[in-house]
């Protein structure tokens, strides 16, 4: 299984992403990384300080199976399964702020957030997208909430309910 963890920078993705890769012995994999690496970086946009990644050519990679994809374009990446994480946007705005970016970069991101445009942007590949929010979660929860959803899932035979909003295993 190759599991895609995405969302708006600052809710969580690399930590959540390598604490579900070490519980489910998985590989990780940095979208970042691999993009930089793998010559899928077209370009730097200097207004944002962000690399341009070609996400056409990034879904048409084959990951390894038994792989966790991060990063906040891993959602353009062919995967089993999409987990967003999503964060309240007064959460997020703290969190950016603790890492020292500027207003701009924040604003920016606390209104993709607002709007859900990771989650949009997934749903609008693939069917099997899930959020989850990691708003008042610790890396190492947020992980095991979704090792266990997924586990649940995978040997339950009912229709698979692609939210996780008040789940608890």
């Amino acid at each position: 299984m190759i599991i895609a963890i995405s969302g708006t920078p600052g809710t969580g993705k690399t930590e959540v992403a390598k604490a579900l890769a070490a519980l489910m012995a998985y590989a990780y994999v940095s979208i970042n990384d691999f993009a930089e690496k793998g010559a899928l970086v077209k370009g730097v946009d200097r207004a944002r300080n962000a690399k341009i990644i070609d996400t056409d050519a990034l879904e048409k990679v084959r990951f390894a199976d038994n792989s966790v994809l991060d990063g906040h374009v891993s959602h353009f990446a062919t995967a089993d399964v999409y987990v967003i994480l999503r964060t309240n946007p007064d959460v997020l705005r703290k969190r950016l702020g603790q890492k020292g970016w500027n207003k701009r970069k924040i604003d920016e991101n606390v209104e993709a957030e607002a709007i859900g445009v990771c989650s949009v942007e997934a749903r609008e590949l693939w069917d099997n997208v899930m959020d989850i929010d990691t708003s008042a979660l610790i890396p190492a929860k947020a992980a095991r909430l979704i090792y266990n959803w997924l586990k649940r899932k995978r040997f339950a035979n009912d229709p698979i309910d692609w939210t996780m909003k008040g789940y608890e295993p």
